[in-house]
């Protein structure tokens, strides 16, 4: 269980890192099935919005890949909302496996 905190046009800081793996590692308490989490944070410029952060996941678990995307005009407020939608996501996850385990025991004969 590794989280990956990348960036694209931002340089991260020891801050930043931190600051996003104690946001992630929440879902490892969801499931034992996930083996790496894949972040990349990066900035684009709009000429709409001005900068606008960009928050990517990537979790790995026993064969699936989930991929949440988030953005905002704050850096941390992008990372929020990512582990959000991540945990949203793996509890969703973690529940149709449980939904198909039981519907599987129920059919044996």
């Amino acid at each position: 269980m590794k989280i990956i905190v990348s960036g694209k046009q931002l340089k991260i800081t020891d801050a930043i890192k931190n600051y996003t793996e104690e946001k992630i590692s929440k879902i490892f308490k969801y499931t034992d099935a996930i083996t790496e989490v894949d972040v990349v944070l990066t900035v684009e410029q709009k000429k709409s919005e001005g900068e606008v952060h960009k928050a990517d996941g990537l979790v790995y678990a026993s064969g699936t890949k989930i991929k949440v995307e988030a953005r905002n005009t704050d850096l941390y407020a992008a990372i929020d909302e990512l582990s959000e939608r991540l945990e949203r996501q793996v509890r969703k996850y973690k529940e149709k496996q449980k939904f198909w385990r039981n519907y599987e025991r129920d059919w044996e004969i």
